[in-house]
């Protein structure tokens, strides 16, 4: 997510953000009604989805970026695995750390990128998969799926959103009616609003609703555990939400005086890298696992830690269990 469009849409952006928005309140009706109109006419049958004989499960989200995708398509695929199945994981291939990062965490398990989701799709069946996980795609209904996962962040939900591009959301929330299974996503280490969220969302959907969090689990450095970085740090990140990743850090044991923020899936130059060895001035520097696999050689690992994560379910995991049940007896 471009910073500058993150700060607008969160109304830091003052009068000029208040003007951008009456200014671009058509193009908002305009994208609204021709998302409304397609997914009618996938609805409807007047469009088709491609069946193809292997089960499918897409995990996606309503807003822009920031929901755990990433983290939660490895968290499932892995599930997968552990139930005896040989999954793939799909992905569009638009933004190259994503892909990685399954590759890094899931080493064992097939990643397939291709923007044509039929075709990646095709190709893992080829390769041997028994089910398939397309990480982004609930958007990308050319593709039939038996499972929609729809992901919910939240700290970042509206009752009355703003979609694009006057805002960070793709379809409005009557758009989880299509899910078959909504999961909260909360990244913060404080749990004060995902039961309520979850509630609501099912009374709303009338969708089977189930909690989860990704919690702040460990310190790496070369890729193995380490103590949390001694004395003043600076935190450099290129997230959605960076200001929720750097929360994580403080709890995890960091002490960040410092935040180094850039664009959601950064692919960082060789002057990025310099602002963050400037900035640091010879003091560790914190970041996530998405960024590492791009800064990987670029900076001092051995000043360097990485804060990763892992995926704790809160509530209904049975919910899952069952969903997992039948679209893999399909």
């Amino acid at each position: 997510m471009d910073e500058l469009a993150r700060r607008w849409w969160g109304g830091e952006l003052g009068a000029a953000g208040r003007a951008l928005d009456i200014s671009l309140a058509p193009a908002e009706a305009a994208y609204r009604l021709g998302t409304a109109l397609r997914n009618r006419a996938y609805d409807r049958g007047l469009l088709a989805s491609e069946q193809i004989d292997l089960p499918v499960i897409s995990v996606g989200n309503i807003a822009v970026g920031g929901a755990g995708k990433t983290p939660f398509t490895s968290w499932l695929a892995r599930r997968l695995k552990g139930r005896g199945e040989t999954p793939a994981i799909v992905h569009g291939g638009y933004a190259a750390d994503e892909p990685e990062l399954h590759r890094t965490w899931t080493p064992d398990i097939a990643v397939v990128v291709d923007r044509e989701r039929v075709r990646a799709v095709q190709r893992a069946r080829t390769a041997g998969a028994t089910v398939v996980v397309m990480d982004d795609a609930f958007q990308h209904r050319r593709v039939h799926r038996d499972l929609d996962i729809v992901l919910v962040p939240v700290e970042r939900w509206s009752d009355g959103p703003r979609l694009l591009p006057r805002g960070a959301w793709r379809e409005p929330p009557s758009a989880l009616q299509r899910a078959g299974l909504i999961v909260c996503v909360r990244k913060t280490p404080v749990d004060q609003e995902s039961a309520r969220l979850a509630a609501a969302l099912h009374a709303a959907s009338q969708r089977p609703v189930m909690r989860v969090h990704l919690r702040a689990s460990a310190w790496q450095q070369y890729d193995a555990p380490a103590a949390p970085p001694a004395g003043s740090c600076l935190l450099a990140a290129g997230l959605a939400d960076p200001e929720l990743f750097a929360a994580n850090a403080r709890f995890a044991g960091a002490s960040v005086d410092t935040e180094l923020t850039f664009p959601d899936h950064c692919a960082y130059d060789d002057a990025d890298v310099a602002r963050i060895r400037d900035a640091a001035a010879g003091r560790p520097v914190v970041t996530s696992s998405k960024d590492w696999v791009k800064l990987r050689g670029r900076l001092d690992a051995s000043r360097t830690w990485v804060l990763t994560q892992e995926l704790i379910i809160d509530e209904g995991e049975a919910v899952l269990d069952a969903a997992l049940d039948r679209v893999l007896r399909r």
